[in-house]
């Protein structure tokens, strides 16, 4: 008796692994291709195209609630992207500073922790001014990191980053020159103070009256010509053109991203995926490079892949 129901129970277990495996071998034969979304541009004129980007390179980054300003930017000068990674057992508003550089992008290198978004390159590339929140005091701090391997530093070390009674917010506003930063700081309640810092010696002076805080002080940086063209100033979403300005990347209403080829007239999809949503562009200095941030991942799109494809 107990003969028979172990071999019965060994025949159902057999049978449940072959169909199993059955599935998995059919499945394996019949992959689906990611959908592409259909397009929604309503600018006149333009063709749409089959795509002339590909992804060369894909890392995690840190999810946002709300915008925490440039969350991934280029350098100036080279072919090299900072951006800001999520941390082992974090991926919130808080991250760590990474770099990558061309042609594969995989390696990241770190530079700082503890950044929270607003990422400025200095004009020569030797410094990268970021927004900082301090897990220690839940202030928020600018601090400064170096591509070439220094430490990093603090611009609002221990208390002086208590500029008000909340979080004292922080924002930065340009690089002057190379040594000269230029930021807001809180100074109250919908109150912003502007301040000048030679990241050099470290002195630092107010500059101007306090102003009532933007609602948009940190929202994500584009590049757009002085007068954007007729045929996109009514297009819904973010448009972003690259340096030479021959084409736009394009986040619509619904996430995706679109590149416009301005010259010729062509409009093609990004691949960033079937169930992704863009939150933000940027194009390398040279044009040849597209970073796009997809929910908590960095994904890097050349536009030369094809040619190299074909040397």
């Amino acid at each position: 008796m107990h003969s028979r129901s172990f071999i019965r129970l060994l025949f159902v277990y057999i049978s449940i692994l072959l169909t199993v495996t059955a599935c998995s071998i059919l499945g394996a034969e019949t992959g689906e291709a990611t959908p592409t979304p259909a397009p929604t541009s309503s600018v006149p004129g333009l063709q749409v195209i089959s795509p002339q980007a590909c992804l060369v390179a894909e890392h995690g980054m840190i999810r946002v609630e709300r915008p925490q300003g440039d969350l991934i930017s280029w350098s100036p000068v080279a072919d090299t992207v900072a951006y800001i990674a999520s941390t082992q057992g974090s991926s919130w508003n808080v991250g760590e500073l990474n770099s990558l550089s061309a042609p594969a992008f995989d390696l990241p290198v770190r530079l700082a922790t503890q950044e929270a978004g607003e990422l400025t390159w200095s004009p020569g590339a030797s410094i990268i001014a970021y927004l900082g929140l301090r897990r220690s005091d839940n202030l928020y701090t600018i601090g400064l990191a170096y591509p070439d391997g220094g430490a990093s530093k603090d611009l609002f070390p221990g208390e002086v980053a208590r500029t008000d009674g909340f979080s004292s917010q922080k924002s930065i506003l340009e690089w002057v020159t190379e040594d000269r930063l230029r930021v807001l700081t809180s100074c109250g309640i919908d109150c912003m103070q502007g301040m000048d810092f030679n990241v050099i010696s470290g002195l630092s002076n107010l500059t101007g009256n306090p102003i009532q805080r933007k609602w948009d002080l940190w929202s994500v940086r584009t590049n757009h010509p002085a007068q954007i063209p007729a045929a996109y100033a009514d297009l819904v979403g973010q448009l972003n053109w690259s340096p030479d300005e021959s084409q736009i990347a394009y986040i619509d209403g619904k996430g995706f991203v679109w590149i416009i080829d301005v010259k010729p007239g062509n409009l093609y999809p990004l691949d960033i995926g079937a169930y992704g949503t863009a939150i933000e562009t940027d194009w390398s200095y040279d044009s040849q490079y597209l970073a796009v941030q997809v929910d908590q991942n960095l994904k890097i799109f050349s536009f030369n892949c094809f040619e190299q494809a074909g040397e």
